[in-house]
C-alpha cells in the first residue's frame, strides 16, 4: 500500500503545481511558445478567454490533486475510486495533446506532455497492482 500512497500523494502535488503553472499571469507568456504561428490575439478579450479556460483546467486538476492527497492517507479506502479518475483524466488530456500536436502545438511540448501522461498512468498501474498483490498476500 506504500507505493500507492506515495503515488497518490505525488500525483496530487503535481496536479496542485499545475494550477500554479496555469495561473494567467504565469501562463500568458508561455502560450505563444506553445503555439507558434497561431495568432493568439494577445491583449484582446479572446486571449483572456483562452487564459481563463486554461485556469479552469488548472483548477480542475488542483481539485483532483487535493482529493488525491487526502485519499493518500487511506489509500485502501479511496484508491478504487481515485486511481481510475487519474487514469481517465490522463488519457483524455493525452488525446487532447495528440490532437493539439497534429494541428498547432509545438512538437516538443506534445512529446513532453505525452511522456508525463504515460509516466503517471504507468506508475499508477504499477502501484495499484503492487498494492493488490500486497493485499492478497496478507
Amino acid at each position: 500500500m506504500k507505493a500507492l500512497r506515495i503515488w497518490m500523494a505525488a500525483v496530487g502535488v503535481f496536479y496542485l503545481l499545475n494550477l500554479l503553472v496555469l495561473w494567467p499571469s504565469i501562463w500568458a507568456p508561455q502560450v505563444a511558445g506553445m503555439y507558434p504561428g497561431v495568432e493568439l490575439h494577445q491583449g484582446e478579450p479572446i486571449f483572456q478567454l483562452l487564459l481563463d479556460a486554461w485556469l479552469i483546467v488548472g483548477l480542475g486538476l488542483a481539485a483532483i490533486g487535493v482529493v488525491l492527497i487526502m485519499g493518500s492517507f487511506q489509500p485502501s479506502r479511496y484508491a478504487p475510486a481515485l486511481v481510475p479518475v487519474v487514469f481517465i483524466t490522463e488519457f483524455v488530456f493525452g488525446l487532447w495533446d495528440i490532437y493539439s500536436g497534429m494541428n498547432y502545438e509545438e512538437p516538443i511540448i506534445v512529446i513532453i506532455t505525452l511522456v508525463i501522461h504515460v509516466l503517471i498512468i504507468g506508475s499508477g498501474l504499477w502501484a495499484w497492482k503492487k498494492s493488490s498483490t500486497e493485499r492478497v498476500a496478507s
